[in-house]
């Protein structure tokens, strides 16, 4: 089953959909020895750590100047997909931002709501939930429960249920946001119609298919009609109305749906972003759902890689690519089957647990690949 990504609008300080190359550039220039002087530039999150950690010395560690320099510092971090380092930063900002300013204040939050989208993206899903929680919790007692930023926490929060599957809990939450967002940003508002989206995917997890797709397909409409077609939130929404079909049998169908979006992804996004590689992948699903497999091999050959280096190895929407290529590469008699296999059941283990459905699906090929 496909995966659904909360991509409907980014807030407060999360790390930007491309990469942006302001921000502090650095020249040293090292002379002497009788050598002629060279000059080395540093930009990127080398240039935004030793900013920050010369605010550091200069300011003091809970000075507003440190604070933000950090937070720049993290979301360079995240842009260049280090987001181990990304995270340490993030869980530091929010300490000093909570001793200094006090938990519930603005900037805290904000500090805590990209803390738990770090979180989510290094595999601490249990860990960013809980932050994302308290966020939620926190915004609704300072600001109130129809304040916009209040319902975007609760739009995430939301999210987050949905992929950890706790879908009992997802549901009453995402219909009261989404009948916030209504009332507050107006019902054809993008973020409106991208809760409108997750509920649609609750539906699809629960069995409920058919009014799934009705709700994806209105969705699409109205997001095409208010931001465009390949407005990131639309292309999300199209890409999950792809899973549905996909999952409906409607293959044919989805092949052509498919790559019409992969194409106007492709020409609005970098290689590397997670709606491009969702459309990528539920080609190759829909390809191989109408017997063409040598393809759909080809074209995740091609896309594994960019999402190794976008998502990271361990994130989920790569660990789920890896197994229906395992799968397909089983199916075709390819040598390359048994490593890809134990790649994905061993990217799952660590990531999901030996329990988790993606995990039981990824040993189950093992076991094809080593004829048990």
């Amino acid at each position: 089953m496909g995966r659904w990504f909360n991509r409907g609008r980014k807030r407060d300080d999360e790390p930007p959909r491309e990469s942006e190359p302001s921000g502090p550039v650095l020249e040293i220039t090292v002379s002497g020895g009788g050598r002629r002087p060279s000059t080395t530039t540093i930009g990127g999150p080398t240039a935004y750590g030793l900013q920050y950690h010369a605010y550091h010395e200069q300011y003091g560690v809970s000075d507003p100047r440190t604070l933000e320099a950090g937070t720049r510092y993290a979301q360079e971090l995240m842009r260049n997909h280090d987001v181990a380092e990304a995270v340490t930063v993030y869980q530091e900002i929010v300490g000093l931002r909570s001793s200094a300013l006090g938990p519930e204040h603005p900037d805290t939050m904000r500090s805590q709501h990209s803390l738990a989208f770090a979180l989510w993206q290094r595999g601490g899903h249990a860990e960013a939930e809980r932050v994302q929680r308290d966020v939620y919790e926190a915004r609704r007692r300072v600001l109130g429960d129809s304040d916009a930023e209040t319902l975007r926490s609760g739009n995430n929060l939301g999210w987050l249920l949905i992929e950890l599957r706790r879908t009992d809990e997802a549901e009453p939450l995402l219909r009261t946001v989404a009948d916030g967002m209504a009332r507050t940003l107006g019902r054809d508002s993008a973020e409106t119609l991208a809760c409108q989206m997750k509920l649609a995917g609750l539906q699809h997890l629960q069995g409920h298919s058919q009014q799934a797709e009705r709700a994806l397909r209105d969705v699409v409409r109205r997001l095409t009609r208010t931001v465009g077609p390949t407005s990131p939130v639309t292309l999300q929404a199209r890409s999950n109305l792809l899973v549905v079909l996909l999952d409906n049998g409607r293959a044919a169908e989805a092949v052509e749906a498919a790559r019409a979006l992969a194409d106007d992804a492709g020409r609005a996004l970098s290689t590397t972003d997670g709606v491009r590689l969702h459309a990528r992948h539920s080609l190759a699903r829909a390809l191989a759902g109408v017997d063409r497999r040598a393809e759909a091999i080809r074209l995740l050959a091609d896309t594994l890689p960019d999402s190794e280096r976008g998502r990271g190895v361990d994130h989920p929407g790569t660990l789920e690519m890896r197994t229906l290529f395992a799968q397909l590469l089983i199916e075709a008699g390819d040598r390359r089957a048994g490593p890809e296999a134990r790649a994905a059941l061993a990217g799952c283990e660590r990531v999901h647990g030996p329990g988790h459905p993606d995990t039981e699906r990824a040993r189950a090929l093992v076991r094809l690949v080593d004829g048990r």
